[in-house]
Formats: C-alpha cells, sequence, structure tokens
C-alpha cells in the first residue's frame, strides 16, 4: 500500500499558511500555491504567493523599523535581554519543528531531530550569535605621524535591511544562520523560505513573533522565483544572504549591482574527497562518502563531496565498501525510524538527476549500481536508488556539474600532485576532504586544495567557524566573528585633538 502523510498532516493541524508583515500575520487576498510533499507528491497545504506586492509590504515595514524604529540604536544589553528568550523556546518546541521539517521536505526524522541541521543545533546557533551582541566593537589606531593630532576609532554598525532567502534541504539550520546574526547585529529582516518547504520556517517565525521585537524588525514572505527576485532587487534592500544555486546566485549579484547591496552567497558545489593508500581505513572513508551521498539527504547538501579521487591501489576496496554501504539504505515513510534517506525535493529534480545519470553512462563513466526508480509503495514518491559511478574522468559532466543528488562520482589518481590537480580543476570550491595518515601529507593537501573549507579524515561544520565558497560556491562566510561582520559595516571616526 502507498504510503501517505495526510494522517500525520492532519494530525499537526497544519493550516494555510499566512504572511507576517509589521509584527501581526496577514492572511492574503493574493494568489496562492500548494506544498507538495517529495515523498508522496500530496499536498500538504496552500501558502500565500507574496509576490512583488507582498514583498513591497516587507520591505517597506522592515525599512521603517530601521530608519524610524529603536532596534539599530538600542543598547547592547536591552537586545540580548530581548533575544535570548527565542533560543529557549526553539528548544522547547524542537519536537515539532522537527516533525514539520520532515513534513516540508522529507528528511527522515530521525535526522531532522538529531542532526546538524535539526531544531537543536538550530538553537545552538541562535544562542552562539546572541552572545556576540555585547561584544560587537570596533578599533583605536594610534597616531600615525606628527602632521596631525587626529585621533581614529572605528565602529561596526548594523548593514540595515536584509533580505534572508532560504534553501529547502537545510530550513531550520539555514533560517538560525541568517536570522540569529541580522537580529543580534540590530538589522530588520524579511525572510523568504524556499516554496518547497515553508512549515517549519513559519512555526520559527511563530515564536519569534512572540517576543517582544519592535514591528517590522522581522518579517516573512513566502512564494516562488517572483518573490525572490522582488527581494534581491528591492531597493529598500541593503543586503542580501541568500544559500542556493549558482545560476540563482548569479541572477541575485546582477539585480543587486544597481544599488551595491552587501552579499552573503552560499552556493553550489563539485567538492572532492581525496584518499590516500595510507588512509587509516579505506573502508571508513567509502561508507562516510557513500553514505552522505546515499542516506540524510540523499545527497541534497551543496558541502557534500560528490567527487572521490581515490588512489588507484586502493580503489577495489574502496568500491566494495561503497557497495556495502549502500545495503543498509532503507526509503519509506519519513516519520518510520527504519527510513535512512530523503526523497528528491521534486518531479523536475528528481529528471534532471536521472538526466545526469543517463549522460555518465554515454560518456563512458561506469556505473557500478544504482539509478533505478522505485516502484511499489514509493511509486508515487521522488526516489531514487544511490549511484555509484567508477573510472570517472574529471572532464566528464558528472565530475563538472553539480547535481544535488544520491550520486558519487569515484576518479582515480596515481600521485599526490595529480590528486590535488584533480581537486583543483573545478568551477566550485565550497568544501572537501582528505583521508590520509600522514599528517604532513594532510596539513600539504589541506592547503593546497583550492576550497572554502576542508576536513582531514572526515568534515563537519559548527556555529562558531566560518564556512563559505571561493569560485562559484559562493561569496563570504557564515559562522564566528565573519558573519558578524557581514551584518555590520565599518564607520570610521576621526576627532582631531587639537580643536
Amino acid at each position: 500500500m502507498p504510503i501517505s502523510l495526510i494522517p500525520i498532516r492532519d494530525a499537526l493541524d497544519i493550516r494555510p499558511g499566512r504572511l507576517f508583515i509589521d509584527g501581526q500575520w496577514r492572511d492574503w487576498d493574493g494568489e496562492r500555491f500548494d506544498q507538495i510533499h517529495p515523498s508522496t507528491n500530496e499536498v500538504m497545504t496552500s501558502l500565500a504567493e507574496a509576490g512583488v506586492r507582498g514583498v513591497d509590504l516587507a520591505v517597506a515595514a522592515a525599512r521603517r523599523a530601521f530608519d524610524e524604529g529603536p532596534w539599530p540604536r538600542m543598547r547592547a544589553q536591552d537586545r540580548k535581554r530581548m533575544l535570548q528568550p527565542i533560543v529557549e523556546r526553539i528548544y522547547a518546541a524542537e519536537e515539532e519543528i522537527a516533525r514539520l521539517q520532515t513534513l516540508d521536505n522529507g528528511i527522515p526524522f530521525s535526522f531532522s531531530r538529531n542532526s546538524r541541521v535539526s531544531p537543536k543545533a538550530a538553537a545552538d546557533i541562535f544562542d552562539h550569535f546572541f552572545g556576540w551582541i555585547d561584544k560587537i566593537n570596533g578599533e583605536t589606531y594610534p597616531l600615525f605621524s606628527d602632521a596631525s593630532n587626529t585621533q581614529y576609532m572605528t565602529f561596526r554598525e548594523p548593514v540595515g535591511v536584509v533580505a534572508a532567502i532560504l534553501p529547502y534541504n537545510g530550513p531550520v539550520m539555514t533560517f538560525a544562520m541568517k536570522v540569529a546574526p541580522a537580529l543580534a547585529c540590530g538589522c530588520t529582516v524579511v525572510v523568504k523560505p524556499s516554496e518547497y518547504t515553508n512549515l517549519a520556517v513559519l512555526k520559527l517565525a511563530e515564536i519569534i513573533a512572540e517576543s517582544d521585537l519592535p514591528p517590522g524588525v522581522f518579517n516573512v514572505v513566502t512564494g516562488g522565483s517572483a518573490a525572490g527576485a522582488a527581494l534581491s532587487s528591492h531597493a529598500g534592500i541593503d543586503k542580501v544572504t541568500f544559500t542556493g544555486s549558482p545560476v540563482v546566485g548569479e541572477k541575485i549579484t546582477m539585480a543587486s549591482a544597481s544599488s551595491m547591496k552587501r552579499l552573503s552567497l552560499e552556493l553550489g558545489g563539485k567538492s572532492a574527497a581525496i584518499v590516500f593508500p595510507d588512509a587509516s581505513s579505506v573502508a571508513t572513508a567509502a561508507t562516510r562518502l557513500m553514505g552522505l551521498c546515499s542516506t540524510f539527504l540523499s545527497g541534497q547538501v551543496c558541502s557534500t563531496p560528490t567527487r572521490a579521487i581515490v588512489h588507484r591501489s586502493v580503489m577495489d576496496e574502496f568500491l566494495h565498501h561503497a557497495a556495502e554501504q549502500v545495503k543498509t539504505v532503507r526509503f519509506g515513510d519519513p516519520f518510520d525510524p527504519a527510513t535512512t534517506s530523503a526523497p528528491i525535493i521534486s518531479k523536475r529534480q528528481k529528471d534532471k538527476i536521472l538526466g545526469y545519470i543517463d549522460t555518465g553512462r554515454r560518456e563512458g563513466a561506469e556505473l557500478m549500481f544504482g539509478g533505478a526508480t522505485p516502484g511499489g509503495d514509493l511509486a508515487n514518491g521522488n526516489w531514487i536508488d544511490p549511484v555509484l559511478f567508477a573510472n570517472v574522468r574529471n572532464d566528464m559532466t558528472i565530475a563538472r556539474e553539480e547535481i544535488f543528488g544520491p550520486v558519487l562520482s569515484v576518479i582515480p589518481f596515481d600521485a599526490e600532485e595529480e590528486a590535488i590537480r584533480l581537486a583543483n580543476e573545478s568551477d566550485y570550491g565550497l568544501a572537501g576532504c582528505v583521508y590520509t595518515g600522514n599528517v604532513n601529507r594532510a596539513f600539504r593537501v589541506a592547503r593546497a586544495i583550492r576550497s572554502g573549507s576542508i576536513g582531514v579524515n572526515g568534515y563537519a561544520s559548527i556555529p562558531n567557524a566560518p564556512m563559505g565558497g571561493i569560485k562559484r560556491s559562493g561569496v563570504g562566510r557564515e559562522g564566528g566573528w565573519p558573519t558578524i561582520e557581514a551584518f555590520t559595516e565599518l564607520k570610521t571616526i576621526s576627532f582631531n585633538l587639537d580643536g
């Protein structure tokens, strides 16, 4: 019998979505759209299509709150006291938020509640950035010469009105990574979740709406590409922070150019994992890398290492253990504890991934396993069996373009210099990792790879360390103090001490 999420939807009492603008929830009299669950392609609810009109209302509210309201000028202690309760409210509601995130994108509930995209992780992110509020400071500079008796000092001021445009794969975590630092720095915010994943974000909005924030400081609009385009090009927006595809990132960059908006863009990746023969465990490397592509979000994570650059001498061992890992994969009801993997977010994306698989075979890559679309109880969902390609060349399409699905491409190498060259021959530079038992080699190769983040014998991210990309993988960093810098402007003031 095909799985259905309608009973869980009804048990969670999912209502039609509204907009949150200027401190008020607003029923929308304009167009609406359906949110579809990728596991079953059932309708979960309808959402307001804010479009240009809704965006104009939200930006106007945020603009007033920044230009005329108390928020940007509030004392650090007062702002911190007002925001800090949000952390505990998220912790208190974490199970419900996790359920809503699973009802958004199909991530297995066990991951939605206990992983780096969980509500608990989001609460930690809020806690981290709220801790910066009374520590955002400038500098003073020594007198430079006898030419003038002038004292220079700098101040960090909020960047202004922020448009936060979220992806579908980790809506809860990315909400926190964008909203928390913006509020901590004294900015006002307009959030737009992905059109595929609105439920958890709207619940988080309810939590923030319970706070005593001045009207207009925090706003949420829902909608598709029209709303996103209206936000990124709006004259009232000072900064856009976006996580998503490079194609959309390029459009945002062009739309922002005329007004010189500040940008933080975390875009795509084609990350490389280099596996040397002296790795402490080739089996562990293979299991982890194949697991990142086959479980959790099924490769729909921009930092996932989707190119495994493996030394020829351990190639057979790597392929064997990758195949063993896939035997543990289980599709099904995302609320079933046995389910390990998310579906593909939409039918369109599913078809795109299947096209990449066909291209890989046509260009000569060796399909070791995977690529089928399960039938039976899963026939109504967007499922693809995890794929492993061997003997991939770095000039093949599947090694060059971001597939954003359960596909791992394995590229052989013979020498360290060759592995580094293969890793760097990419338009992307977001993340990557090196598996080796040699500390000198680990450090040498990690420094040589052109990427924003590199892991040694694994890869992870935390709220207080920066992450971001180079090349087509984006602009700026999220995490730690660099994020505070990204949401503030540096002002220099000089005092002539001679009067």
